[in-house]
């Protein structure tokens, strides 16, 4: 009999939430900015392209032009035509964070920008990187200025390549927004980095997975054998012959516990007894995935994009999920600071005095 996947991941009872202080200091932080801000850049892991869609950005920046990065192509098998029917006229690129020639794309698309602006922004083109946490925002931001900034520079001036933006390979580790770093001097084009913003709650078990497996929340929040029998899901719904675990074994497997023993023959972890640390396994198994380390692997781990929706039912989907998002508290919080619109300048709205000394800054830039 020839082998058929799940088609149905188990329903754990998994916690949703992973919403903390600093992702709401960071949404009223970008409340404050948005007057400031010309273009947004929204960053998306392009191996869960639904999952870090953060719907709450479209409140919090209404009405602001944006363009989506999905970082780590080169972990992703992502199909850009696909890509093209989800977004139809909205703009976006495939990048790699650490890439030299894709930053040069995106200062190309940002320096467009900058010549269509009459009379040219006297204080530079503003733009903020957004996105969800540890989705290689920071690292995108220090590449664009080593592009764009510090190649630029004269020979006689130190050339050294200096982060601006802390990096990391767990989510958090940017806590506050930046302030205004210069991409480029000719034409001035600056960045305000930001913290990486969960959603309030996620939509359901496999949204948590899909951010797990991509590093969205850190590596203890989700138990690492599910983690890993998702892992095992998704990979065989994009291929039924067990290839992207060929190494560990010579047939495909629903069950993680015949994957899990299979890895640690193969890394010579079974004892004598045939026992073997089976969170050791699991959680080595998850990380090769999510880092590449042997620069093999790549796949997708958003269902959604493995079985290739119509952009019909993303829209669909999104729908939802911005209704699902104004149930909550986080939201009612933005729209009593934002107003219905969500561009803070509806008289509708609670102000603070944060907010009376920040439209007195944004006087100068355009409103």
């Amino acid at each position: 009999m020839s082998f058929v996947p799940r088609r149905v991941f188990p329903d754990y009872r998994l916690i949703l939430s992973n919403f903390k202080g600093h992702h709401q200091k960071a949404l009223t932080r970008f409340s404050y900015l948005a007057p400031q801000v010309d273009l947004v850049l929204e960053v998306r892991d392009s191996r869960a392209p639904i999952s870090t869609t953060n719907v709450l950005f479209d409140k919090v920046l209404a009405r602001k032009e944006k363009i989506v990065l999905y970082s780590k192509k080169d972990l992703s098998v992502l199909k850009p035509d696909l890509q093209k029917r989800w977004h139809g006229d909205e703009k976006f690129l495939f990048v790699d964070a650490r890439s030299n020639k894709d930053a040069r794309s995106i200062l190309k698309l940002l320096k467009e920008k900058y010549e269509t602006m009459y009379p040219p922004p006297p204080l530079g083109l503003r733009t903020m990187i957004i996105g969800m946490p540890n989705v290689g925002k920071s690292t995108l931001v220090n590449t664009l200025r080593s592009v764009g900034y510090v190649s630029q520079l004269p020979k006689s001036v130190s050339s050294k390549k200096k982060k601006v933006a802390r990096t990391g390979g767990q989510p958090g580790v940017t806590r506050n927004t930046s302030e205004v770093i210069r991409l480029s001097e000719d034409p001035d084009i600056l960045v305000y980095d930001t913290p990486g913003v969960f959603l309030p709650t996620v939509r359901d078990n496999e949204t948590m997975l899909s951010l797990a497996l991509v590093g969205c929340v850190h590596t203890s929040f989700v138990d690492p054998i599910i983690l890993a029998d998702y892992l095992l899901y998704v990979l065989n719904l994009q291929n039924s012959a067990g290839k992207m675990y060929r190494t560990y074994m010579d047939h495909p497997t629903n069950d993680i516990h015949e994957l899990l023993y299979n890895i640690a023959l193969k890394r010579r972890k079974v004892k004598k007894d045939g026992s073997f640390d089976e969170i050791g396994m699991a959680n080595f198994w998850v990380d090769t995935w999510r880092q590449a380390r042997d620069g093999r692997v790549k796949g997708l781990f958003d269902k959604e994009a493995i079985l290739e929706i119509e952009d019909s039912e993303l829209k669909q989907i999104m729908k939802e999920e911005k209704n699902r998002v104004k149930e909550t508290g986080v939201y009612t919080r933005m729209v009593a600071r934002l107003g219905d619109d969500g561009t803070a300048m509806s008289s509708n709205r609670k102000r603070t005095a944060k907010d009376r000394e920040f439209d007195l800054r944004n006087q100068l830039f355009k409103l």
